[in-house]
């Protein structure tokens, strides 16, 4: 069994933005000596915008070759991109995006021989109970489909629609009405097929969508220069494919074992570039969008020296300007922030070094680029006020749930531990929770494991309303209500208590799951029926 990069499963209740503070791995002063493992200069991705309300788009998943530090590997990506292009639309518009499926499977080993049943094989797949064929895994680790992570659209027909599969060969017209109340930001799209996600999402298919709107009128943030940064990770064998194998939850912050032992590293690149280096003048101010793509992992994401001026999480903007020396982001999760460049001098950007609490390992810190200081003095302005707050609809909780996340080791369900939702694995044709559109929920998630567990909630974003078992002294926990989320991570053996609104315009059949897609792929997902308003169906709920 192969022991990969560590993964934990990341978390998020919250503990107060003021006096926020980490360790750092060395100097915060300026001026570090330049490092000879340095990238390129960070590269800005293509771009696609709406025109006159619309925008109609194709999106050609194939196998192709391509170069990732010095290195030419074959990986799975949007139109040749890794990431994919960013889509930039407005609320109201009407999206089309053709899917074509043309992957081909790679790194995929041959099955072990029944007569060698009771050897260690490396370079085979092993038979097993509770784990498909050859042929069920090659066939279900490249089917695939869409999900515009963010966006709150219907979640049925031709739209954000999880029960759609496309196989290889074949395409898909997919159509989405954006609400005309979307908010502003920064949002995604990535395969979510169920049992393919982490390996797609393993050879970077991921691509930003960023709504634009209110925010991006501010006079300070519209004269900035704005980045939109996608951190990936790549998993790639000797050959520079991502091998095709039986993913494991380990269900630790080792890694993740797979069948076979397939020797395989993991890459984590920005924009498809391995450590690049972003250029900044001193006192300049950029405005950054920042996406955590990594399947496995969350990010403490600091600029070494450097203040980040939160004004966005999870593609919805704040009310005003954050001062924060780091934020975290859980897989799926995205800031918007701005920084302004210090003095002259080569700082790190990377994912800090980060304690999950209880008896976890210490995660080290992982460096993803450099930032560098350099030019003539600047005079950018940082905002303090940016827009009026999104407000929760002034009405009476509806239903509270209690919904509970744990570990099954028992073994029952194949090789290697379950992470279960209300005990049990996912079931597509099960409806696991019934909600009416127009009405406001609370949910209480009750982590059971000592393993953080991002859970994402589909199309409807909420706001965290209490959390009990943060780890003490973890300041990436932020518990101010005011903040909305669509991803946040569940405090090891503790609770988070969140509250959602159900759009009245987008009833349908959704999911919620934990973003750490190898525990998705793996049971950790649940079906939400959101039927259409109702006056006559309210009624509690525990």
């Amino acid at each position: 069994m192969l022991r990969g990069v560590g993964a934990l499963g990341t978390g998020s209740a919250l503990a107060g933005l003021a006096g926020a503070a980490i360790q750092a791995t060395d100097e915060d002063a300026a001026g570090a000596t330049p490092r000879q493992d340095d990238g390129p200069l960070l590269r800005d991705l293509p771009q696609v915008s709406s025109r006159a309300g619309r925008l109609d788009h194709t999106l050609a998943m194939a196998t192709t070759s391509t170069v990732v530090g010095g290195r030419r590997l074959r990986l799975d990506t949007y139109n040749n991109g890794l990431p994919g292009e960013v889509l930039r639309i407005r609320p109201g518009d009407r999206v089309r995006i053709l899917l074509r499926n043309q992957m081909v499977p790679t790194g995929l080993l041959p099955s072990c021989d029944e007569r060698d049943k009771d050897r260690n094989h490396s370079d085979c797949l092993p038979r097993a109970q509770g784990l498909p064929d050859v042929d069920e895994l090659r066939k279900e680790t490249f089917a695939t489909n869409i999900h515009v992570h963010g966006l709150q659209v219907s979640p049925g027909g031709r739209s954000d629609n999880m029960d759609i599969r496309v196989d290889p060969g074949n395409s898909f017209q997919y159509v989405y009405d954006v609400p005309k109340d979307q908010p502003a930001g920064l949002h995604w799209y990535h395969p979510h097929h169920h049992g393919s996600t982490t390996h797609q999402a393993w050879s970077g298919l991921s691509g930003p969508l960023i709504v634009e709107g209110d925010i991006d009128r501010v006079p300070e943030i519209a004269a900035m220069r704005e980045r939109t940064v996608v951190v990936s990770s790549l998993r790639v064998d000797a050959n520079g494919e991502n091998p095709t194998d039986f993913m494991l939850p380990a269900g630790d912050d080792e890694g993740y074992d797979a069948l076979p032992g397939v020797k395989a590293e993991r890459l984590y690149p920005l924009n498809g570039q391995l450590r690049p280096v972003a250029r900044i003048q001193p006192g300049e101010t950029q405005r950054w969008r920042v996406l955590n793509a990594v399947p496995h992992r969350e990010i403490w994401l600091r600029i070494e020296g450097h203040t980040l001026h939160w004004i966005g999480a999870d593609g919805i903007p704040f009310d005003r300007t954050r001062p924060v020396p780091a934020i975290m982001l859980a897989p799926g999760n995205r800031a918007e922030f701005v920084v302004r460049g210090g003095k002259p001098g080569r700082y790190r950007i990377e994912a800090a070094a980060y304690h999950p609490g209880g008896s976890r390992a210490d995660r080290p810190a992982l460096r993803l680029g450099t930032l560098e200081v350099t030019g003539r003095q600047a005079t950018g302005r940082i905002p303090d006020r940016l827009v009026a707050p999104r407000r929760m609809p002034d009405l009476p909780v509806a239903r509270h749930r209690t919904i509970t996340v744990a570990r099954d080791n028992s073994g029952h369900h194949g090789p290697g531990p379950r992470f279960l939702i209300n005990g049990r694995l996912f079931d597509m044709n099960r409806i696991d929770v019934e909600a009416e559109a127009g009405t406001v929920e609370e949910w209480r998630f009750v982590n059971e494991d000592g393993y953080q567990h991002p859970m994402h909630i589909h199309i409807n974003p909420f706001q965290i309303v209490g959390a009990k078992g943060v780890p003490r002294g973890d300041t990436s926990w932020y518990t101010d209500p005011g903040i909305w989320w669509d991803t946040h991570r569940l405090p090891p053996h503790g609770e988070l208590t969140v509250r959602t609104y159900f759009r009245p315009d987008a009833p349908g059949k959704t999911v919620f799951h934990c973003h750490v897609l190898p525990h998705e792929d793996h049971g950790t997902m649940a079906n939400l029926l959101i039927r259409p308003p109702c006056r006559s169906c309210h009624g509690e709920n525990g």
